[in-house]
């Protein structure tokens, strides 16, 4: 189902994600002239730095605050309810999303906060994608040092930009993002692309969207997925189950996006980052809403 390892979730005892901690850091995006990735490990998208100073260097990191008990428990009973209705509820599932975003992470904007490993992925993907469609595929690839890459297949090349893409950490939250991108490589064919060096708007929105949809479904899976997560015996059953749920995602994630990628090669790594993160937000935003909607 794509999940990204095993873990016990989040407990119900750890602190709400203070708003300093797991923010993508500002360093510059790939695919630009001078671009050069970390080289000692110490730079995780700038959570090092955040978690020891804060929000800014030589301040004394806030105390986060402590969690309500059990802020997951309603969320992980409507998803276990949905796992053994084999898909079929959807009620239980918008109210399981909803209630992880309001209770179990204290709102949109901590959901979003709790995405950043993701996040920043997938600002350096679009940040090769607009290196793409401005400089084609030559110059992209000798500006991040790849130019082993140059001549294979397509599907060779995205699977060959993972690094470059997602950070190679130990953390759930790291793996969640590497597992969302080579998902997204998957449906290459599905979407039609088959030249980097032609890479349309509608290709890269597409893209886009669907390392966005399968990073939030790996974190709910993760999330709430877990501890009590009960599915039907029945394979059918099960497979209806995880098809529903992407399904509902992924229109989700889509149904709410707002941005234009039109002006992509245009766009300055400050506007990449914006769009990375009103997607995200408007995304987690709409499922709560469509949950609420359940009563």
């Amino acid at each position: 189902m794509g999940t990204s390892g095993s873990s016990s979730g989040s407990g119900s005892e750890t602190p709400l994600v203070p708003s300093w901690l797991d923010e993508p850091g500002l360093d510059p995006l790939p695919g630009e002239d001078g671009w050069q990735p970390p080289s000692d490990g110490s730079d995780r998208d700038g959570r090092e730095d955040a978690q020891q100073n804060g929000p800014e260097s030589g301040t004394k990191s806030p105390q986060p605050v402590p969690a309500e008990k059990e802020r997951f428990r309603s969320a992980r009973n409507n998803f276990s309810r949905f796992a053994r209705s084999g898909g079929s509820d959807g009620r239980a599932l918008r109210r399981a999303v909803r209630d992880y975003v309001r209770t179990g992470t204290g709102g949109t904007a901590n959901a979003v906060r709790r995405m950043a490993p993701s996040r920043a992925a997938a600002g350096r993907a679009l940040s090769i994608f607009r290196a793409l469609q401005r400089d084609g595929i030559q110059e992209t690839l000798r500006r991040i040092n790849l130019q082993n890459l140059s001549g294979h297949s397509v599907q060779e090349i995205f699977v060959g930009l993972t690094e470059v893409v997602c950070r190679d950490g130990g953390s759930i939250d790291e793996a969640i993002a590497r597992d969302a991108w080579l998902e997204t490589i998957a449906e290459l064919d599905q979407f039609g692309i088959d030249d980097p060096d032609a890479l349309t708007d509608d290709q890269v929105l597409e893209l886009f969207l669907s390392f966005v949809a399968h990073s939030i479904e790996a974190r709910l899976y993760q999330e709430i997925g877990v501890n009590g997560f009960k599915l039907s015996d029945d394979l059918d059953d099960i497979e209806s189950f995880d098809g529903q749920f992407r399904d509902y995602i992924g229109r989700a994630v889509r149904d709410s996006f707002s941005g234009d990628m039109s002006t992509l090669s245009n766009m300055s790594d400050y506007d990449i980052r914006n769009v990375v993160d009103s997607t995200y937000l408007e995304a987690w935003g709409l499922l709560q809403l469509l949950g609420d909607r359940e009563g």
